[in-house]
């Protein structure tokens, strides 16, 4: 995700009282006097913290391995199910693939179901479809959310694309101050010689509704200068988006 973004919702954590390690390498967990101990390693050093709960958010794979696919001829890695282009099976062209079993793409169901659609739309017409995962709005729910579409100042610059690049602090706006935040962030990514967004990111409340403005602006090839000019309002927030370029 923007560099930007995460340290904005880092700082935030740590000042809360979050302790932060990235590089971890857990060793362990036993239990010692009623109480969990993690033993692990960090920069080279053997560390241990106890705590009355331990959470692993290690993530998911698909159950492709239990599907019995070489029964069908269809081709898969244990992990993920092999497929072309169009979500088709690249040894069954019977068989079509959406969902986590992709793997490829973001294991969410409003994904899936854009996938189901892509499916249904190559069975029924004919195969000529393919998905684009180039407007992909996502939300990490933190407090204030962090919430991100298209594409980073880094990938951005290491494709040589001219962009302007907006960083806005909005601790000082109304909306920012009506809900006591202490963080709102934003970094907005135009290609200056086509004027479109090519990616936004913001921390900040109501950061997960949003970002589907510019999501759909991006969809649209709806100029920077044209959302500039207008004000979106909600019932729950409000953003002046001329000020976030």
């Amino acid at each position: 995700m923007e560099e930007g973004a995460v340290a904005a919702i880092q700082a935030e954590s740590e000042r809360i009282g979050i302790d932060i390690k990235t590089g971890v390498s857990v060793k362990g967990v036993s239990q010692v006097d009623g109480k969990l101990r993690v033993s692990y390693e960090h920069d080279g050093k053997s560390q241990s913290v106890e705590a009355s709960c331990v959470v692993n958010g290690a993530g998911r794979i698909a159950n492709v391995e239990t599907l019995d696919l070489d029964a069908g001829n269809v081709a898969h890695d244990r992990i993920a199910i092999k497929t072309d282009e169009f979500l088709r099976s690249v040894s069954n062209p019977s068989v079509w693939v959406c969902g986590d079993a992709l793997v490829t793409s973001p294991q969410l169901s409003p994904v899936a179901t854009y996938e189901g659609r892509i499916v249904g739309q190559n069975i029924v017409e004919g195969v000529s479809v393919t998905p684009d995962y180039s407007v992909l709005p996502s939300c990490v729910f933190t407090v204030p959310a962090l919430a991100s579409v298209g594409l980073s100042e880094a990938e951005a610059r290491k494709r040589n694309l001219k962009v302007k690049v907006t960083v806005s602090d909005m601790t000082g706006w109304f909306s920012g101050k009506a809900y006591a935040e202490s963080v709102a962030w934003a970094k907005v990514i135009v290609d200056e010689d086509s004027d479109q967004i090519i990616g936004a990111h913001m921390v900040g409340h109501n950061g997960e509704d949003l970002i589907h403005i510019f999501a759909l602006a991006m969809r649209h090839k709806i100029s920077a200068r044209a959302l500039k000019a207008d004000q979106f309002a909600f019932p729950t927030f409000s953003y002046d988006l001329k000020s976030l370029f």
